[in-house]
Formats: structure tokens, C-alpha cells, sequence
């Protein structure tokens, strides 16, 4: 794999203007290398940002573990350094001349890339990637489902951890596709 960045988030909401509870990002940036991000961030000090908690979504954390509950709601990094942090350090290793050299992934185009690109720009910053370097996991995922078995999900609900196993299903995909060509 080369260049490639699976990102997940967990939030409060589906939507963008809710409240990202923490971001996760692992992948191989351009010296080959793996390389992993992970804040959690201060659930009350989103609000100042207009940042919402939509309902369902709340309701849906209440029946999750109370590990992933902690998890999820125990952050302490200040969302503004933390998304600051986060670009820096895709700045770091993942910027290239040719955008055509990298990939950004997330499982579903519709979640956390809108909810991302709104929650950085409540906080002064912009995506540090064009769109058209954004990819679906979760499309692949479902057109060749052998791959979920690579995940080996340890911690469901933790965006560093849900990163880390959809980054390990593209690994195999990308070797299923090589046995076929």
C-alpha cells in the first residue's frame, strides 16, 4: 500500500454540525511508512461552535458498552488544537505534489467526510485533501465481503481502532485484486 489514509470518526450525530467525539487515522504515507492519529476531543466544548448532539444518535451511545460509552465521551483535547494537530500531521505525511499519488478513505462517503469538512470548518480550518482523492471502504467492503474477516475489529466504536481494521480489509482487498490480475 502506498499513500493511502483510512480515516473514521465517532460523533453525536449523522449529520454535519454535530459534535465529532474523536477522530482515528491510520495509513501508509509517502515514505511507505505506517503511521497512525488519534484525539479525543472535550464533548463540552463543542457547543461553542454551534456543534449539536442529534437525539437518535445519543440514544443509540446509551445502549453501547459502557467501555465504548467512555471511550467515546471521555475526551480531553480541545477540538481546535486537535484538528489543527490532525492537519499538521496530514501535512506531514501525506502532502504531495500530485494529489493523484493518494488515497483518503472512510466507510461511507455520506458520513464522515461531510460531518469532517464541517466540524474542521467550524474551527477555522480546511480539508487538507481535494475530493477527488476521497474513496468508499464500505463500497468495496460490500462488493467483496471475504475482506470484513481481514478487519479483526478489537475495538468497536473507537476511531482509531475501527481505522485501523478497515485499513487492514483494504490491505486485503488490494491483495485479492492482485491474485486476480
Amino acid at each position: 500500500m502506498k499513500n493511502e489514509l483510512m480515516i473514521n470518526i465517532e460523533t453525536t450525530g449523522q449529520n454535519p454540525g454535530c459534535k465529532v467525539l474523536s477522530i482515528g487515522a491510520a495509513g501508509f504515507n509517502m515514505r511507505r511508512e505506517y503511521v497512525e492519529f488519534y484525539r479525543r476531543f472535550d464533548h463540552s466544548k463543542m457547543g461553542e461552535a454551534g456543534l449539536i448532539d442529534e437525539e437518535d444518535t445519543v440514544n443509540w451511545w446509551a445502549t453501547q458498552s459502557v467501555t465504548a460509552r467512555a471511550e467515546a465521551f471521555g475526551g480531553k483535547d480541545d477540538p481546535a488544537e486537535g484538528i489543527r494537530d490532525f492537519k499538521l500531521w496530514f501535512y506531514e505525511n501525506f502532502s504531495t505534489d500530485r494529489y493523484d499519488d493518494f488515497r483518503v478513505w472512510c466507510c461511507g462517503l455520506d458520513f464522515d467526510f461531510p460531518i469532517l469538512k464541517e466540524f474542521s470548518r467550524r474551527f477555522g480550518f480546511k480539508f487538507p485533501w481535494k475530493f477527488w482523492t476521497q474513496f468508499d471502504y464500505r463500497t468495496v467492503k460490500n462488493i467483496f465481503p471475504e475482506i470484513k474477516n481481514a478487519e479483526k475489529n478489537t475495538g468497536k466504536h473507537t476511531a482509531l481502532e475501527d481505522s485501523k481494521a478497515q485499513l487492514r480489509g483494504l490491505r486485503a482487498f488490494y491483495e485479492l485484486i492482485e491474485k486476480v490480475a
